[in-house]
């Protein structure tokens, strides 16, 4: 089932426009049957088409109306008299103290004052009962249309045209943990390392359609014990332990070994030779002298000789070695004196033999194998050769006028501040260069042992794993956030990551809060190539192309679809939201766009001639079937099955993801479409059609497979096509109230219509993304302001993200007991 849409709450009202009311209907004029969840029909012809006098006393009643209705006595009375009455009739049978369906009860409700705290629920309780699925049709007593339809008008104005003006309250969202793509993102920008720990962290749980969210970010042993790992890993990139006093030594094994012979073969832990060759291995030498070369091996002996290699250096031999006994290990070691650089050190067999009529079979093959070859120095050690990360941020190292102690305090108070990202107290440093001191007093560690000892226990700090917000002092519902904390929500809004200096240096000018400082920041960091991850981590979750990879068509029945295709149908919407983010484009061009990306395949795959070769270029969709990301590849794939197009699924998507309409789910006992009663060789038009015949579906589906049914011109990887089974495809339809359409272009006409339910569902859902929690009642004035900016400014994308930056929801936070 599904929820239809929001009908005009009353025949009075279809005169007017509602610009606060959320969904507008997809047609000016209603002209839909009773219950169909998009208004009256007859009501709104008869509005249309009344006289003058009657539409001047029609419009009298509705003034009269609205100005009872501000009146809280008379909300209250018509709780009593008209609310109450009907849910105690049709609902509490099965919303009621003992049956709460769905996790729906409606036996509590006693005042007006509880529909915006209770919002979500009674949201869901107006749109069953706008749409005419509820009560359900095989209820023993159902209402007559009219009283459903005043009922739905009377929530309808308690959930959404309630007065901002006297709410206060921005919202709380539970204390954030990064998330696996912020913490490779912000490790990877704090320290300038390439390294991506969090890919072993388990997976992150989704919340709100979005992996960023407080209440289901946890924290379970498992990922404890992985921060404990990548904590070391990080360390062991940036702070460099090794004692340069003493010879280091590089091995490598067998395995590591390159075969001159290309082949790759073992015995045991040995790699092995079976004729004349070379097993060699690259060795960097940080400084140049006096080196010791060791190489363990052993041979299978044959013949009259014993087995001899060489050990060479770069391609000169150094010396013969003979290597004595059957399969005996023996190491053999020369000291050799090298330049700093890259230098190839390799063991070369030199006499291979082989007699395969020799009388005892151990003796017939001679081989040489081995097992490593090891380079140790240079003699004395020689001077540290630090990493570039390690120079930069040990900056500090003890001497006779500097205590260990305070030479960790100069190296550790800026790299706290960014990995707490705010200014570390010196209480903080305190602790942590304490824990160096201790490690070198106590454990007899090295200086730079006891770094990274400390930036370890940092790495597992609460201030670094999560993004820490202070609460409101006593007494106070609400406090504006600082500019560090605002500095970190707009970094991970955007970016996904950690501020930057300039973020650093607005917040701790105390600048960042200014809203024209902010708008600027908003512009430059859109302009940023960071900003990609606005759709890695947000569009490609709103959308469902994160569900892309999990999608394998039938190869049978398309045997074109491959890996990189799959790669190319994501990579052609990222280009159109990447577009209308950097050009600062509507965001109406997400629904019309008239111009596309492709490459050589995607091109084939879209019959688009003219583009050859792996690049992406911009091409014209003027005179195709195409225009927008309803017609993407990657939406029509990610909405169908494996062997078939889903009407459903892809009508389903569009209501959720453009019209913000959440369809329920379907009733108990409904059978799949593949079990519906129908011809064998029903079309799948004729499925659907004998699937709405449930009256449970009926109220959903109504609406749901239209939109589907629109795009079945494109097939299950959406290629377009003519005909399905050898069938014309028929991708006409009609949707209520009555308006109909002939293909995809006519019904994205229609769905552009409703271009103010996608707007506002995109902003709702950005603001979702923003704040890391889902909204409340409250958050619908958020959203208002922020639709009047966009408005403002030609829907443009930086106009919608600045509407949320500057909202209370993304500014402020409420305590944690509101009066």
């Amino acid at each position: 089932m599904a929820e239809t849409g929001t009908a005009e709450p009353s025949t009075l009202k279809a005169i007017r426009e509602r610009p606060s009311q959320p969904f507008e209907s997809i047609d000016s004029v209603r002209t839909a049957s009773p219950g169909d969840g998009f208004g009256n029909a007859a009501d709104a012809a008869g509005v249309a088409g009344a006289p003058r006098a009657e539409a001047a006393t029609a419009q009298v009643m509705l003034m009269s109306l609205e100005l009872q209705n501000d009146d809280a006595t008379q909300r209250q009375q018509t709780l009593n008299s008209a609310l109450l009455p009907f849910l105690n009739t049709y609902c509490v049978d099965c919303h009621g103290p003992d049956t709460e369906m769905a996790g729906i009860a409606v036996h509590q409700l006693k005042s007006v004052d509880q529909f915006l705290p209770q919002r979500k629920a009674w949201e869901r309780v107006y749109r069953m009962i706008n749409s005419g699925a509820m009560p359900p049709f095989d209820h023993d007593v159902r209402p007559e249309p009219a009283q459903s339809k005043l009922v739905a008008e009377f929530l309808y104005d308690e959930l959404y045209n309630f007065d901002c003006s006297p709410i206060d309250n921005p919202g709380r969202s539970t204390i954030r943990r990064l998330n696996r793509v912020e913490y490779n993102n912000t490790v990877q920008d704090l320290f300038g390392i390439t390294i991506r720990p969090a890919d072993d962290f388990p997976s992150d749980d989704v919340g709100e359609g979005f992996d960023n969210i407080g209440d289901v970010l946890s924290l379970p042993p498992l990922l404890l014990e992985k921060y404990l790992i990548a904590a070391e890993q990080v360390a062991a990139e940036v702070i460099d332990t090794t004692d340069y006093s003493v010879p280091r030594k590089t091995r490598l094994s067998g395995e590591e070994l390159t075969s001159s012979l290309g082949d790759n073969n073992f015995s045991q832990d040995f790699r092995q030779l079976n004729t004349v060759g070379s097993l060699f291995g690259y060795f960097e030498i940080s400084v140049a002298g006096e080196y010791e070369i060791t190489v363990e091996a052993a041979a299978d002996q044959a013949g009259d000789e014993t087995a001899r290699f060489a050990m060479s250096v770069d391609d000169k031999p150094l010396q013969e070695f003979r290597v004595n006994g059957q399969r005996k290990p023996r190491t053999f070691t020369r000291k050799v004196r090298l330049s700093a650089g890259r230098t190839k050190i390799s063991a070369d067999f030199l006499n291979d033999f082989y007699d395969p009529d020799a009388r005892d079979p151990e003796r017939r093959d001679r081989n040489l194998g081995v097992r490593f070859i090891e380079l140790s120095g240079p003699a004395g050690g020689g001077d540290p050769q630090y990493s570039e990360a390690h120079r930069r941020f040990v900056t500090a190292r003890p001497h006779d006028s500097l205590s260990p102690r305070d030479a960790a305090k100069q190296v550790l108070k800026p790299l706290l501040d960014r990995i707490f990202r705010r200014p570390a107290s010196d209480a903080d440093v305190d602790r942590y260069a304490g824990l160096v001191q201790q490690t070198m007093e106590q454990d007899g560690d090295s200086y730079e042992q006891g770094l990274s000892l400390a930036l370890q226990a940092a790495l597992v700090a609460p201030e670094f794993l999560f993004r820490m917000e202070k609460d409101p002092p006593a007494g106070q519902s609400h406090r504006q956030l600082d500019d560090f904390e605002l500095a970190s929500r707009l970094s991970y809004f955007l970016w996904s990551t950690m501020p930057d200096d300039e973020l650093f240096q607005l917040a701790g000018r105390s600048e960042l809060h200014k809203p024209e400082v902010l708008k600027q920041q908003i512009r430059r960091m859109l302009r940023h190539d960071k900003s990609r991850a606005l759709f890695d981590n947000f569009a490609a979750q709103w959308l469902s192309l994160r569900n892309l990879n999990d999608v394998t068509p039938n190869p049978d029945l398309f045997p074109d679809f491959s890996a990189d295709l799959r790669s190319d149908m994501r990579r052609e919407t990222e280009l159109l939201f990447e577009t209308i983010v950097r050009e600062d484009r509507s965001v109406d061009d997400l629904l019309s766009a008239d111009f596309t990306f492709v490459n050589g395949r995607l091109a084939r795959h879209y019959g688009i001639a003219g583009v050859d070769g792996n690049d992406f270029v911009r091409v014209s969709l003027s005179g195709t079937n195409r225009a927008g990301v309803l017609t993407h590849a990657s939406i029509l794939t990610v909405t169908s099955n494996p062997g078939r197009t889903s009407p459903v699924k892809r009508g389903k998507w569009i209501m959720e993801n453009i019209f913000g309409e959440s369809p329920p789910p379907p009733p108990p006992g409904v059978p799949p479409l593949e079990a519906t009663a129908a011809a064998p060789d029903a079309t799948l038009r004729e499925r659907l059609a004998k699937h709405r015949e449930d009256p449970g579906c009926a109220s959903c589906h109504t609406v749901m497979d239209p939109l589907g049914l629109g795009f079945e011109n494109f097939d299950a990887v959406g290629r377009w096509r003519d005909t399905d089974g050898g069938k014309p495809v028929d991708a006409a339809g009609v949707l209520p109230p009555g308006v109909s359409f002939n293909g995809p272009l006519e019904l994205i006409e229609i769905v552009k219509s409703r271009r103010e339910d996608f707007m506002r569902t995109m902003a709702e859902k950005m603001l979702v993304y923003a704040i890391g929690r889902g909204t409340d009642y409250y958050d619908k004035c958020a959203v208002d302001d922020c639709r009047r900016n966009m408005q403002q400014h030609g829907n443009r994308f930086s106009a919608m993200v600045e509407g949320i930056v500057l909202s209370d929801p993304f500014l402020k936070r409420s305590s944690a007991v509101r009066d």
